[in-house]
């Protein structure tokens, strides 16, 4: 079955699609060219895309009663798909490679990264896998982040031979003025 227009039906037709894209954007919010993003942008601290970006990351490792082993810096980058690298000054590259991992949006403002590494001896044998899950709580900015951790090494056999705790402090690398 095939649709006659009449030339008044087909002028009817246009004059409503006409004025139904006018009166879209005039009837709701107000559309200016500040407000381009404000399609993706949430209230402060729901933004479940806050924590993709890199950041300048200060750690400390403790044996999870309160004796401090190590602390560092690192950088890690959050990437969207829920990818994360992380590459940090605790050890020389050479006994530590970069660290791979996921991340995911619980909600409100907490995430939640975990991510592995290999760790060599001075001498380039394997000695371990250090994985690490860290539980993140964005600031009300977006700008900075809180986290701890729960952290295991692994032996080259499989063997859980170490389990440590971490907390560290994230800032949002940003370009410089």
């Amino acid at each position: 079955m095939y649709i006659q227009f009449t030339h008044k039906s087909l002028v009817l037709l246009i004059t409503m699609l006409i004025i139904g894209l006018v009166y879209i954007p005039a009837s709701g919010q107000d559309i200016s060219a500040e407000d381009k993003s404000g399609a993706f942008q949430h209230l402060p601290g729901q933004n479940p895309h806050a924590f993709i970006g890199t950041w300048i990351v200060q750690t400390q490792i403790t044996n999870c009663s309160g004796v401090t082993l190590e602390n560092f810096s690192k950088f890690v980058s959050i990437n969207a798909g829920g990818t994360a690298n992380e590459i940090s000054n605790s050890l020389p590259p050479s006994q530590r490679t970069v660290a791979f991992g996921v991340w995911q949006h619980l909600d409100q403002s907490n995430f939640v990264y975990a991510r592995r590494f290999f760790r060599f001896t001075p001498t380039g044998t394997f000695a371990s896998t250090v994985q690490a899950k860290w539980s993140v709580l964005m600031d009300e900015t977006s700008d900075v982040y809180t986290a701890e951790a729960s952290i295991q090494v692994v032996s080259p056999d499989g063997i859980v031979i170490a389990n440590l705790c971490g907390t560290e402090t994230g800032a949002r690398m940003a370009i410089p003025n």
